[in-house]
């Protein structure tokens, strides 16, 4: 789906401090505490990381983190829904020049991506779907599907499909799903990207899906 802009800090989050993604510094200490997150989700709870382990493992100094976050689950709900959400967009854009199938086809390859990040996190996404105190995971995850749904209905009804729904409600219909999707994705058993890619996508409103399949739907069709 369509690039999302920033969203607005989240209450946990350290008021008036962000972390800059352009700043390469900012960028790299936060990478270094996302991939020490995940490996310490490998064989520890959320509950059971400390700010200390999590800044040593990384190598980064605890000042640097409480700079931005107030505790750990604010930093895990952040990174890991920025994440997703990088991997689901596609750029905003009106793809006017794209044929339905082909507009079809590049929002598959987003739902593909963020599937194959699960696969290779799963244990830390089952983590964060699954503790109690997820610092507003699901709610990151769903605001920011739901500025994509958005757009992405927007490039639709440019190529003439969905003019009479209500956008709204049809855009918190698939970012709601699409948070459904990759919960139960990351509590499955199944690697398989590319199926379940293409079981997603036959899911979608019958405007964007039936009216435009990917290539696999093309042939079951056929």
């Amino acid at each position: 789906m369509p690039q999302s802009t920033a969203l607005p800090a989240t209450p946990s989050r350290r008021q008036g401090a962000s972390v800059n993604p352009a700043e390469p510094r900012a960028a790299r200490t936060h990478e270094a505490l996302t991939t020490a997150l995940f490996e310490l989700l490998r064989q520890h709870d959320l509950t059971e990381i400390s700010i200390s382990e999590l800044c040593r493992t990384a190598g980064v100094h605890r000042t640097t983190f409480y700079g931005h976050y107030a505790d750990i689950f604010a930093f895990a709900a952040d990174s890991f829904a920025h994440i997703l959400d990088e991997l689901g967009s596609v750029g905003e854009g009106t793809y006017d020049g794209y044929s339905p199938e082909a507009v079809t086809q590049v929002y598959a390859d987003s739902i593909r991506r963020e599937l194959g990040h699960i696969v290779d996190h799963r244990a830390a996404y089952r983590m964060m779907f699954g503790t109690r105190v997820d610092a507003g995971f699901r709610r990151e995850l769903y605001q920011r599907a739901l500025r994509r749904a958005s757009l992405a209905i927007a490039v639709w009804q440019r190529h003439g499909y969905g003019t009479g729904i209500d956008t709204a409600t049809a855009a918190a219909y698939i970012a709601g799903g699409s948070v459904g999707v990759l919960e139960a994705w990351a509590f499955s058993e199944s690697v398989d990207t590319d199926a379940h890619t293409d079981a997603v996508m036959a899911s979608w409103p019958a405007w964007c899906a039936s009216s435009a399949p990917t290539e696999a739907l093309i042939e079951k069709a056929g």
